[in-house]
């Protein structure tokens, strides 16, 4: 075994050995061989134990991807990526990072299908999602239903999403089994929140994204209905009469902490 490498070297050498069989040159130089099995071997079943591990945490992390492309679509799709974005984090949980860039840079460029637009979109919404998931912070009593509008404030882990595709309807659909068509082009939005350590996501009409956004910067409620009247030309009546029904949707929802 050649011990002249440093350790960084030899952790940087085996990192792509263990992703690019083309970068283990050197094998019988650095990794000892046995009686039975030759150094690249060796190296040979740990690779394909190794690959096939972050083929797995990739389909779990992109349950819903996976799904949309099928299985061969999408190991080979997660092959490329590991190949060119080795693992880099202590943690599986960052694997997929840079996959919906990885999507985006390898998508056809001499086509008119959109359907790689909604892959792409679907496969950010799966990793913030688990993001959302694996988040640390506060988990508090959600607002009771008495609660004046203007002592409402969101809870702590609260996102908001909008889309070109029905993408979080797809998700929910995909990871209860239910076998989803691939979608048209429909904008969407939603809300996600955690309680309990499960997440939940919320359906949102645009008045009420644009609405929650604005209690997302900050604002009570009276300034962001006071924004959706003066700058989104909602017509006051309309949205005092249909306030109460947005405001027991959201109260049942868990968006307003205690």
């Amino acid at each position: 075994m050649n011990n002249s490498l440093t350790f960084e070297q030899l952790q940087d050498w085996m990192q792509m050995a263990l992703v690019r069989r083309d970068a283990a040159t050197g094998a019988t130089d650095i990794v000892n061989g046995s009686s039975r099995l030759s150094a690249e071997q060796h190296l040979g079943i740990y690779r394909r134990s190794y690959i096939a591990r972050l083929r797995e945490c990739m389909k779990n992390q992109f349950s819903a991807l996976n799904y949309a492309l099928g299985d061969d679509l999408f190991r080979m799709f997660a092959d490329e990526y590991l190949g060119a974005h080795p693992s880099e984090n202590y943690t599986l949980g960052e694997l997929g990072r840079k996959f919906p860039d990885f999507l985006e840079a390898t998508r056809p460029q001499d086509t008119r299908e959109t359907w790689p637009d909604f892959m792409i979109e679907l496969a950010q919404f799966e990793f913030e999602l688990s993001g959302i998931f694996d988040m640390h912070a506060e988990e508090i009593e959600t607002a009771p239903a008495d609660t004046p509008d203007d002592d409402l404030r969101l809870v702590p882990i609260f996102y908001l999403f909008k889309h070109r595709y029905p993408v979080w309807r797809f998700y929910l659909e995909a990871t209860k089994k239910k076998n989803p068509e691939l979608p048209f082009e429909q904008e969407s939005f939603c809300a996600v929140t955690r309680r309990n350590y499960r997440l939940g996501l919320t359906e949102l009409k645009e008045g009420q994204y644009l609405f929650l956004e604005r209690m997302a910067a900050g604002e009570r409620v009276s300034q962001a209905k006071k924004y959706l009247i003066e700058q989104r030309g909602f017509e006051k009546e309309r949205l005092e009469r249909v306030w109460p029904e947005w405001r027991v949707g959201f109260l049942t929802a868990g968006f307003f902490r205690a």
